[in-house]
């Protein structure tokens, strides 16, 4: 009447439904099937990748760039989100772009050399596919890591955004703003170490390697497009190598926004 196999039916009176059903589920795990499936007969969607299953799968040749891009995308944008939350901030939303090539960057940026950059005036997130591709013909072992830790600076300049950090910009002079300038670079970077060690990787900048693949042509300015007047908006003034080193141990050793205030930051060295 129930439908079950008569071959069933003495493991049901042994061990009851509940009993037989349990076993079922882990043989089904065990042979790599999802339970949900026998259960119901639906399939369930496959998981979306995290950072570090991204780049096993593009080590694997299984998928390509675009896993990884919207991988740390979606990783840094939710440990933001969850950081302003439980500080009782506003996380105002933030969008990414994935372009062909740098002729269709935003933000006044079309045909620049940049890669990836933060534009606060429209709060999205660059990524120039073509400049990404290249980075990895240069450095194949080291590339994809090098772009993850730029997506997350740009996320960065996103919480820097949303703190109003480039409000002060326009009052300054020459000499100080490029002196706030270096630190808003060392302090973006800080917020990246911080989403690097929560995402499950290793200490980026301590790879000689991975620095140089970030520093390798213009993928390691440090760009982001600073409110401005102009039609044309400039990049910020990158840190030293020295301190952009010294902003990312910070917020990697302590992954929480108050380990990049600036006070922490300190003077660019």
């Amino acid at each position: 009447m129930l439908g079950i196999p008569e071959s069933v039916m003495p493991h049901v009176r042994r061990f009851g439904f509940s009993g037989v059903i349990a076993v079922a589920v882990v043989v089904v795990m065990i042979f790599g099937i999802n339970p949900i499936t026998v259960l119901t007969g639906q399939v369930a969607e496959p998981l979306p990748h995290t950072t570090l299953t991204a780049l096993e799968a593009i080590a694997a040749g299984e998928d390509g760039p675009e896993a990884l891009v919207d991988a740390v995308s979606r990783e840094a944008n939710g440990f933001w989100e969850r950081a302003f939350r439980s500080a009782a901030v506003h996380y105002p939303p933030v969008a990414l772009k994935m372009v062909p090539t740098k002729a269709e960057l935003g933000c006044g940026m079309a045909g620049s050399d940049v890669g990836t950059f933060y534009c606060p005036d429209d709060s999205t997130v660059y990524v120039d596919m073509a400049t990404y591709a290249d980075l990895v013909a240069s450095f194949p072992a080291e590339g994809h890591k090098a772009e993850g830790y730029l997506i997350g600076l740009a996320y960065g300049h996103h919480v820097q955004a949303a703190l109003d950090q480039f409000e002060a910009l326009e009052t300054l002079d020459a000499a100080e703003r490029v002196v706030r300038e270096q630190q808003l670079g060392a302090q973006a970077a800080c917020y990246s170490g911080a989403w690097t060690k929560w995402a499950g990787l290793e200490i980026l900048l301590d790879d000689p390697a991975i620095v140089r693949a970030i520093d390798s042509g213009s993928t390691g300015r440090d760009v982001t497009a600073a409110p401005s007047r102009a039609p044309i908006p400039r990049a910020l003034t990158p840190p030293s190598a020295a301190f952009r080193a010294h902003g990312y141990g910070l917020g990697y050793a302590i992954p929480a926004a108050g380990s990049c205030r600036m006070e922490n930051i300190g003077q660019p060295i």
